[in-house]
């Protein structure tokens, strides 16, 4: 019952999310005659639906799906549409933006605003465009993963599902994330671990920001029936460009837990510092790996620490479509029951980008 309990808040959640993230003033929908022109001279028009990675995501009217450009392979790109443009050094605009063909990396050929009053900076200084669109929907990027195994000689199974979506809006930040793994086999025990996230972060500065974060767990393997965090945070982006992305955070966090082993104990409220790291690092032909570090030293049971680590690796396949290799950890060095201090999982998946 407590399993079943607490799927159905996780979707509760999910769905509560979205629906919220859903009530967002709409705004004039895009133009469809922005122009891309490649350094071979092939040139496009149609519709720009956005930069990241070293990515630029175009379609035309005639194209069944869109495309990505290497962005080091545009020469030129024109739209008359506004866009929120984030810049390796951590600015932010809302505005017009045009390309202009250059001879040299080194000249600042990107132009962001009106021509006479345009910020010009370096086409590879531009890390993030996004279309400033209508639909809320056609603003959302994340991710889909599936994984799944099976052993015949002892008829093991384990299955993984992991998803993420992220909206911005100027400096806002929201992002949602669920990992689900259930293991067991036909004749023996099984277990599961449940995980969701919410995270939310503003722009302060170019390099600082702050936000907070929220978090549910349930772990068989650490007989954790269920762990609430929430807390907030200030971060500072150590490394930004086009490749690469450095962040260290730190806060403090509430934690209610409750665990599923004798003697029972009574959901209690633990006060624990929060430092964490965001690593990202991606390639534009194939491959993109992903690091997300929290420690909490507790601040109310002298000497217990906790840590969260999670890391991804994922290769394109086809277009949108790759292989996920995912690794995560769960230790807790002084749990309040006789339990396990670590929960620790390796999986491999196939999933979908969006």
């Amino acid at each position: 019952m407590r399993r079943q309990q607490f799927h159905l808040n996780l979707g509760g959640l999910a769905v509560m999310l979205l629906a919220l993230l859903g009530c967002v003033p709409a705004v004039q929908a895009k133009r469809t005659d922005d122009v891309v022109m490649l350094k071979n001279g092939d040139r496009l028009t149609g519709e720009i639906k956005g930069l990241q990675q070293g990515e630029l995501k175009f379609k035309a009217s005639y194209m069944a799906e869109a495309v990505r450009l290497d962005w080091a392979r545009v020469e030129r790109l024109e739209s008359k549409d506004r866009y929120l443009i984030i810049l390796t050094s951590g600015q932010l605009f809302t505005d017009f933006l045009r390309l202009a063909p250059a001879e040299a990396a080194t000249v600042h050929n990107f132009l962001i605003g009106a021509e006479q009053q345009a910020v010009k900076v370096r086409q590879m200084e531009v890390l993030k465009i996004t279309p400033v669109e209508a639909s809320f929907w056609r603003q959302l990027e994340g991710r889909i993963d599936l994984g799944f195994s099976f052993t015949s000689g002892n008829d093991q199974y384990q299955t993984e599902f992991l998803a993420s979506a992220t909206y911005r809006r100027q400096e806002h930040s929201w992002t949602a994330s669920v990992d689900s793994v259930f293991s067991g086999q036909r004749a023996g025990t099984s277990s599961a671990r449940n995980q969701f996230t919410f995270d939310y972060r503003k722009q302060l500065s170019p390099r600082w920001y702050a936000g907070g974060l929220f978090d549910l767990l349930r772990s068989d393997q650490q007989s954790l029936a269920l762990r609430t965090t929430a807390g907030g945070l200030l971060g500072r982006n150590l490394k930004q460009t086009e490749r690469t992305r450095v962040s260290l955070f730190g806060g403090l966090a509430g934690t209610r837990e409750n665990y599923s082993v004798q003697p029972r104990q009574s959901q209690t409220l633990n006060a624990d510092a929060l430092v964490g790291l965001d690593f990202n690092t991606f390639r534009f032909d194939r491959t993109e790996i992903s690091s997300h570090f929290l420690l909490f030293p507790s601040l109310t049971t002298p000497g217990r620490m906790r840590m969260q680590f999670k890391s991804d690796l994922r290769i394109k396949i086809v277009k949108d479509l790759h292989w996920g290799f995912h690794l995560y950890e769960n230790f807790d060095s002084k749990p309040p029951v006789k339990a396990e201090k670590n929960d620790m999982g390796i999986s491999t998946s196939v999933g979908w980008k969006f």
